[in-house]
């Protein structure tokens, strides 16, 4: 292969001893003597020794430029195997009569070659069984799972030799060959090959050199692999470890993935399975996935080009070992018209992977999202005039399907920040220990419990898990009604408590409020609303009565986040509170939005100077978006219902929801959260308020912590509410980035909830966005 100084070990002829010469030298050394078969080798000449006693040996005879280190290298890690995985069948070094673990023996032409023996594996090599096999799926998937728990046994192996080995299989450096291309007869194939090899220097090789590296056998393909005779999808033995390296783990899967029977296959399919197969043994990280393709792509490449290399221009016999790499090249070609986004796409599914909007059409692929959601939804409302299809959440950020990137400064669930790396941590170890319900003893919720209980009230002793905010509306409504005996309720006009039976009545926001359910006016201090809080609440108790009906509780949400976050007067809320407790009811602090630090205290009813309260609930943000939710009361209040009513959710409270939970306090204590709150929401306001001088649109900027409200106004004076206005503003801020929603009595009211993970940073974009989309109006 002149030219191709880079790549002599192409060049490397097998040895060919004389088989006498090799019989004496085996028995010197190991004493064994028996039948002896030939075994076709790449590099390596190899003979199948039976020996007297009818045990089976494999002779391997090492091509004349191997050395000894990485004879070495390829020894230590069956050696490690054989610790680590003792069960995994591969073959064990066969010690000479004085220990050594290998010998050399001399060629006629003073050339030095190693000598050295391994026990025999049975089976039949894959690709020979391969048309026997009644389950072809099943034996790509098993392959995949064998070659995966391989890597895992290698992945502490640690060799000096391990980063030199390097050889013309390597798929970290394939763009080496191409000298090789020249050697492509067909121009549209050689296109394709240097097409690939141009997109790994530039794109591929940087992503992968942030994935995982380890030893990889790198060989383990069905001519390597072997199967039970009688079972083909079983494989029973890995062979040949003499590709051994230091790489990238995917090196391994996309090996294995090399099992295509012939020309008329789909490589997808095949690459889907075996990779589903490896993920199931040793899970995949979402970089990896992505770079499967690629990487699939790139061996193909590698096939192709050292067939070529090998190739003698005035021979038309194809390489006997790869066939000429016509299977290799018709694999990349089908491939390759797959493209890379739909082949991502099959390959994330396989493994479970969220599926992202990869085609290049998102227009498209939202109109499909559509239709979908449609039919199996029935037809529900979006945000926006145009749905927003998101794929994935980072921190503060929402990134949709085109790639664009949306500041998220109204979702309040991801309280933490979206996919925070501690919540995601949590969920995924617990999911992967135990998931199981309350009924039994765990970890999680206990401990969760207590961490809770322990940031709670004085007098708060006992909480209850269940399922969402709205559960645990329901389940507070129950205790009160039972401890009282009564069965009205007070709510704040505009209010939303839930989607239970129990909780919908409580929500005028969403449907209009039955007989046994009182509303309060809201405050409103920017329009100089300050109800008394006494003549409210006897006003609530009055109604309830003609109807016959006496309050058992008070609901209500601190913060008044539905009503538009507005203004109160100084001990208002106390005061209802007072009113409450006075006539007999109890007092349900609402903190599924106002709650675990949003307003500047993890109590939002601290803040609000509220301390008498009998049951505090939480939902959405105190799992960080997992289903949680929370019943806080005292013991005396809790007992007495339970001894009455049996309350039990089996998922609420469950283990993965817990460590969840217990990982959303531990993140908000360790990142300083709410501290952080308090600065952002306050500079947040300052900005505000700044841009007002600017814009006579903005009437009112009022909030506390990291709630804010944004109050619109087309009058000042006469502070008259701007709805129309304020839903252009919606859309004009999604397309400048930020993403946000009305409130209040006249949904002119930006009701900002960003996590408190936001920085100065964000506040920035936040303000630019909102001039740029006022300046638009």
């Amino acid at each position: 292969m002149a030219g191709l100084a880079v790549h002599d070990a192409l060049d490397a002829i097998p040895p060919a001893f004389p088989l006498q010469q090799v019989q004496e030298r085996v028995h010197a050394e190991w004493g064994l003597r028996g039948q002896w078969h030939a075994i076709n080798s790449e590099r390596d000449q190899t003979w199948h020794l039976t020996d007297d006693a009818g045990s089976d040996y494999v002779v391997k005879l090492s091509h004349r430029m191997e050395q000894p280190a990485t004879v070495d290298f390829q020894i230590g890690a069956l050696d490690h195997i054989a610790r680590i995985d003792p069960q995994l069948a591969v073959p064990r070094m066969v010690p000479t009569l004085a220990g050594a673990r290998r010998t050399t023996i001399t060629a006629d032409d003073g050339t030095v070659h190693i000598l050295r023996i391994l026990t025999y594996l049975d089976g039949r090599i894959a690709q020979d069984a391969f048309a026997d096999c009644t389950d072809p799926a099943a034996l790509r998937r098993a392959t995949g799972a064998f070659v995966a728990r391989l890597s895992l046994a290698l992945r502490g192996y640690f060799h000096p030799h391990a980063a030199s080995n390097r050889h013309d299989w390597d798929l970290s450096r394939v763009t080496a060959l191409a000298p090789a291309l020249p050697r492509i007869a067909d121009p549209a194939l050689r296109a394709q090959c240097a097409q690939i090899l141009a997109e790994a220097d530039s794109r591929i090789y940087p992503a992968l050199a942030r994935t995982r590296h380890q030893v990889v056998h790198q060989d383990a393909h069905m001519g390597n692999l072997l199967v039970d005779p009688a079972q083909p999808a079983n494989i029973v033995g890995v062979i040949d470890f003499g590709d051994m390296l230091y790489g990238a783990l995917l090196a391994d899967l996309v090996t294995a993935a090399d099992c295509f029977p012939d020309e008329s296959v789909d490589p997808l399919v095949i690459l889907a399975e075996v990779t589903q197969g490896f993920d199931t043994v040793y899970p995949l990280e979402e970089a990896e996935i992505d770079l499967v393709f690629d990487m699939c792509c790139l061996r193909l490449v590698n096939t192709v080009l050292v067939a070529n290399a090998r190739r003698d221009p005035a021979d038309e016999t194809p390489d006997a070992h790869l066939g000429g790499g016509r299977k290799h090249s018709a694999m990349l070609a089908k491939l390759l018209a797959v493209g890379r986004d739909t082949a991502t796409h099959a390959l994330r599914r396989a493994c479970g992977f969220p599926v992202p909007a990869l085609a290049p059409d998102p227009a498209a692929a939202r109109t499909g999202l559509i239709a979908q959601r449609d039919a199996a939804f029935g037809k529900i409302w979006h945000f926006y005039e145009t749905p927003l299809h998101l794929t994935r959440g980072q921190g503060p950020w929402l990134i949709g399907a085109d790639g664009t990137r949306y500041l998220d400064a109204y979702n309040n669930v991801p309280q933490v920040g979206h996919c925070h790396p501690a919540v995601v941590r949590a969920i995924a170890r617990q999911a992967a220990a135990l998931n199981a319900n309350t009924r039994y003893l765990a970890d999680s919720p206990g401990s969760y419990a207590q961490a809770l209980l322990a940031k709670a009230p004085a007098g708060f002793d006992v909480c209850s898990f269940v399922n969402s905010g709205s559960e645990a509306n329901d389940v507070a409504a129950q205790i009160a009604r039972f401890a009282t005996g009564r069965t009205g309720a007070v709510v704040m006009q505009g209010a939303y408590h839930g989607i239970t039976a129990t909780t919908v009545e409580l929500s005028p926001l969403t449907k209009a409020p039955h007989a046994h359910v009182a509303c309060l006016p809201p405050p409103d201090l920017y329009r100089g609303v300050a109800p008394d809080p006494a003549e409210s609440w006897a006003k609530a108790v009055a109604a309830l009565a003609q109807v016959g009906h006496q309050p058992a509780f008070l609901m209500i949400d601190t913060a008044l986040t539905s009503n538009g976050v507005p203004g109160q007067p100084e001990g208002y809320m106390q005061g209802l509170a007072r009113a409450a407790h006075a006539s007999g009811a109890l007092v349900i602090a609402d903190e599924v939005q106002a709650g675990l630090g949003r307003m500047g205290s993890l109590w939002g009813f601290a803040t609000q100077g509220l301390d008498q309260v009998d049951v505090i609930t939480l939902g959405k943000p105190v799992g960080n978006g997992h289903p949680l939710g929370v019943v806080l009361t005292r013991r005396d209040l809790w007992q007495a219902f339970y001894a009455d009513c049996e309350v039990f959710s089996t998922f609420g409270g469950n283990s993965v929801s817990c460590a969840a939970g217990q990982a959303v306090l531990d993140v908000i204590e360790r990142e300083d959260l709410i501290a952080r709150a308090n600065h952002i929401g306050d500079l947040l306001r300052a900005e505000l308020r700044t841009l007002a001088q600017h814009f006579a649109l903005i009437g009112d900027v009022r909030g506390r912590g990291m709630l804010t409200a944004l109050e619109f106004v087309t009058d000042r004076a006469a502070r008259t509410a701007a709805p129309a206005q304020a839903r252009l503003l919606v859309e004009r801020m999604r397309e400048n980035g930020v993403l946000v929603g009305t409130s209040g009595e006249y949904r002119a009211t930006f009701k900002l909830r960003p996590s408190l993970t936001w920085t100065e940073t964000e506040v920035a974009f936040f303000i630019d966005a909102l001039r740029k989309s006022l300046n638009a109006l």
